[in-house]
């Protein structure tokens, strides 16, 4: 075992960066294709 914890930090922080980005890449679009919702 290398112990290659900022590595591993690192690959988990853009991971989650991705997710987050996804879900509001998601949210946007949805609400775009659907004019019935509405971002408040």
């Amino acid at each position: 075992m290398a112990r290659d914890y900022p590595t591993v930090m690192g690959i988990l922080l853009i991971g989650a960066i991705l997710t987050l980005l996804g879900n509001l890449i998601a949210d946007v679009s949805y609400a775009v294709a659907d004019p019935r919702i509405r971002i408040s």
